[in-house]
C-alpha cells in the first residue's frame, strides 16, 4: 500500500511539474504578443469583439437611419429667413417695424396692406 501511495505521489508531483512549465510557456507567449497557443490543443479565447453602437437619432427617436449630428431636420429649411447680410454702423439706430417685426421701415411708416 505504501508502494502504491508513492508512485500516486511521484505521478501528482510530475503532472504539477509539467503544468508549472505549461503555464511558464503560456505566461511567456502571452507576454510577448501571441495567441498563447504554442502548440497546445487548448487556446486562450480572446475576448469577442462586441459590435460597434446603434446609430440614433435624439431628434426623431429612430435607430439606424443616422446619428443626431447628421438628423436632416436639423439643417436649416430653405424657406425660412436667411441670417442678416447688414454691415453698417452697430451705433445707428436701424428701424424696425413693430407691425411687420422686420427691419428696414419704422412703424409709423409700415404699409398696411402687407400685414394679414
Amino acid at each position: 500500500q505504501i508502494n502504491f501511495l508513492n508512485s500516486v505521489i511521484v505521478d501528482l508531483q510530475r503532472k504539477n511539474e509539467e503544468l508549472k512549465i505549461k503555464l511558464k510557456k503560456l505566461a511567456l507567449a502571452e507576454f510577448n504578443g501571441n495567441d498563447g497557443t504554442d502548440g497546445f490543443g487548448e487556446a486562450v479565447s480572446k475576448r469577442e469583439k462586441k459590435p460597434p453602437p446603434r446609430l440614433f437619432c435624439d431628434i426623431c427617436d429612430c435607430f439606424d437611419l443616422h446619428d443626431t449630428e447628421d438628423c436632416p431636420t436639423q439643417a436649416q429649411s430653405p424657406d425660412s429667413v436667411p441670417h442678416t447680410t447688414y454691415h453698417g454702423n452697430p451705433a445707428e439706430e436701424r428701424p424696425y417695424c413693430d407691425i411687420c417685426e422686420a427691419f428696414g421701415h419704422a412703424t409709423e411708416s409700415c404699409n398696411d396692406d402687407q400685414t394679414f
